[in-house]
């Protein structure tokens, strides 16, 4: 099939980062409305803008395009053990200081937990298992199941990615078979969509895209997308039934299997097209990418802790005039604590990961056969 010409430089995608940035934003507006708006206003809806249980289902997929492109599209090669110590690097000093600091505020402020002693030291909360990432322990920090995915993911990443690069066919049908073993399979099929995308790239850039069925059919296939991705949504406010959740449990199927599919049309429909990449160059949304992984691990230890001062705030007056007050000040506050982590905590060590992993020994590489 025709391919466009494409720069074989590494390239960095500033419309994706900012498209990370809303998925973000997403999680931070579902996690804040539910934190105490569920029970006082009608939010049902809301849930179809702030999906941020799905928008987790973006994370991924982008995820396996971003992280195998450079060793895709690009034919670099991939060194596995310089690849694992970049990847520990970028995700792990970030969610370790997160996890402390929500240990430490439920321990101020929330939980009936032993002294800092049996904490840290003896471990009696089993604060280091989730510290770590082991055995999906999240008894201070729930979204950090989805670094313990997001981890296992990148670490199976370069097996994955030897598979694209010696055939391309193999992708789809594993993604079948992960899907057959379910999510006990740490969610792989949402990163081997990504690899899928990736594989493609230069076809779905190029101008005989535009020539298919796919692309006639395009607005359809976004709504039907669309559809998908808010299924969790539609669920909540009108459950399928008895019937449904038989046939979806036999067959292994629940609502990120939806959201897969969702997601990589939508980052198809981004890659293909310009008009979504100039708007998500919007220089706000692009700084928002650039903090968006900061703004994810924070925003829920930021919203706990400003609404234990912000309580009396919500206790009486009129709800959407509160909504308004305590969301402003969550907003500035998660943003201001996210671009802190990033510049602080991400970019010094990601560059010390890079230096550790360039002055490291060549171990086992990963690269294309040459033409």
């Amino acid at each position: 099939m025709p391919e466009a010409n494409i720069d074989r430089s590494e390239k960095h995608f500033k419309y994706l980062d900012s498209a990370r940035g809303v998925a973000a934003l997403m999680v931070f507006g579902s996690h804040f409305i539910a934190r105490t708006f569920q029970t006082k206003m009608n939010v049902h809806y809301f849930f179809f803008v702030f999906n941020g249980n799905d928008a987790v289902s973006f994370f991924f997929v982008l995820s396996g395009f971003v992280l195998s492109y450079k060793y895709v599209v690009l034919g670099k090669p991939l060194d596995i053990k310089q690849f694992y110590v970049s990847r520990v690097f970028r995700l792990f000093p970030a969610y370790f200081l997160v996890v402390l600091w929500s240990a430490l505020f439920a321990y101020r402020y929330r939980l009936n937990l032993h002294d800092l002693t049996d904490l840290f030291i003896f471990n009696k909360d089993e604060f280091w298992e989730e510290a770590l990432l082991l055995h999906f322990h999240n008894k201070f920090y729930y979204p950090g199941w989805t670094l313990t995915l997001e981890m296992c993911g990148s670490f199976l990443m370069p097996f994955f990615i030897a598979l694209a690069i010696n055939n391309k066919r193999f992708i789809p049908y594993l993604i079948v078979a992960t899907l057959i073993i379910g999510n006990n399979f740490m969610f792989s099929y949402l990163f081997l969509f990504g690899i899928v995308a990736s594989c493609n790239y230069t076809y779905i850039i190029s101008d005989s895209f535009r020539k298919t069925k796919w692309f006639q059919y395009r607005y359809p296939l976004l709504i039907v997308a669309f559809v998908l991705f808010s299924i969790r949504q539609i669920d909540a406010i009108s459950p399928f039934g008895s019937t449904y959740k038989y046939l979806a449990a036999y067959l292994g199927i629940d609502f990120f299997t939806y959201t897969a599919l969702s997601c990589f049309v939508f980052l198809v429909a981004i890659l293909h097209s310009k008009r979504p990449q100039r708007f998500l160059e919007n220089k706000v949304l692009v700084f928002l990418g650039k903090i968006s992984y900061g703004l994810y691990l924070v925003h829920v230890v930021v919203i706990n802790i400003l609404f234990v001062f912000l309580e009396r705030y919500l206790s009486g007056g009129h709800p959407v005039l509160s909504f308004i007050f305590v969301a402003l000040c969550c907003i500035s506050a998660v943003v201001l604590v996210s671009a802190a982590l990033h510049y602080w905590v991400e970019l010094p060590f990601m560059r010390m990961g890079k230096r550790i992993a360039a002055r490291m020994k060549p171990s086992l590489i990963i690269q294309r056969e040459p033409a």
